[in-house]
This record gives C-alpha cells, structure tokens and sequence, in this order.
C-alpha cells in the first residue's frame, strides 16, 4: 500500500515540475511554482476515510466533498452532500464560486487517487485554499466503511474501537443491508452499489 503512494508521489512530483519549468503565465491566481512543488511532497493534503466519515456523520458544516467520477457513477451511489464536478471543469468559471467558499474544507475523490490527486494539483495551482484529497477515494470507502469489519482475537482496544466505529457508521449509511454487487473498481470501472436513499446533490457535472 505505501509502495502504491510512493508512486503517486513521485508521479505528482514530476507533473509539478512540469509546471515549474512550463513558461509563466499571466493569471495572478497561479501559485509560485516552487511553492506548488514543495506541496505535493507534503501528505497533510490527505485525508482518511474515517476522518471523512466521522465528519459526514457529525453534519460537519465545514466539508464540502468534490466527486470527480462520472456523472453516472455518481447518480449510482455517492457520500451524502457530495457535488459531482467533471475533472476537466475544476476552474471554469461555472465552478469558481464553489470552490472560493469560505470556510470550507473542499475534499475531492475519485474511484482511486489519481484522478482525484491531478484535480487537486490543478487547484493548488490556482491556489484555492483547504483543498484536500480523500486517501484511497471511493474504492478505499468501500472496502473501509460498507464492507464488515471483524476483529482479530489479538487486537488491540484502539484497534477495537475502530472497528466499533466502523460498524456503526455502515449502519449508519445503509441500515446494516447494503451489497457490494461487484468487485471494487478500478479508477475506470462503475461501483454497483445498493443505495440506501438518495442524498447528494449535482454541482451540474451530470
């Protein structure tokens, strides 16, 4: 798992660099390019599933989640409040108001992270503040929160509590009664999910 991320960040480092040595641009949004390569080594733009969850479940007023996934994946199954935004529409002007909310942790995800890793690039670069990235994106919430968890007979209480927490935001989201039709995708394969009730909302990426 760490050797994937490892990649990832090597992958971040070299499109950065890209930027650093592209010729300057005019638009005064644009951060510094050095700045911009010396935060894709910084991992404080990561969040956890179980920092997201924990905060859906407190009605967190401050997190605003970015599904960056096909507009049909998203209608399938998305975290509640989510806004679904097309990749390639991140700064059009439709979107700009959106992410220059203040107050606001922006979160962006994917099926994987390197869809969601290159968006957040692109908003750093524009230096849209409190832009975070949700680790291991919805693949990650699957198989973290939806999918059962038991405890090994050695765990330990943190452990045990995790576990504890887990289990009940999975009833939380979906009554104890939801079914991973599929096996967890790819970053180019659909989620089929049994949803419990619709809850988010379209930013107009469908």
């Amino acid at each position: 798992m760490e050797r994937k991320y490892k990649i990832l960040a090597i992958l971040l480092v070299v499109l950065a660099f890209g930027l650093v040595i592209l010729p300057k641009s005019h638009d005064p949004r644009e951060m510094e390019p050095k700045l911009l390569l010396s935060s894709v080594v910084d991992k404080s733009h990561y969040l956890s599933v179980d920092q997201v969850t924990h905060r859906i479940i407190e009605n967190d007023p401050t997190l605003m989640l970015v599904d960056l996934r096909p507009a049909d994946q998203f209608k399938a199954f998305s975290l509640p409040g989510s806004v679904n935004i097309p990749p390639d529409s991140l700064m059009s002007n439709s979107y700009a108001d959106l992410f220059h909310q203040p107050g606001k942790d922006k979160v962006l995800y994917a099926n994987a992270d390197l869809t969601a890793e290159k968006a957040w690039l692109i908003c750093t670069r524009f230096s849209v503040n409190r832009i975070y990235v949700m680790k291991g994106g919805m693949n990650e919430w699957i198989n973290t929160i939806i999918k059962e968890q038991t405890a090994s007979p050695t765990a330990s209480t943190t452990e045990l509590d995790l576990i504890s927490f887990r289990n009940a935001a999975r009833q939380y989201f979906t009554g104890a009664s939801i079914q991973v039709k599929a096996p967890v995708a790819t970053s180019n394969e659909k989620i089929q999910v049994t949803r419990k009730a619709p809850t988010a909302k379209s930013g107009g990426g469908c």
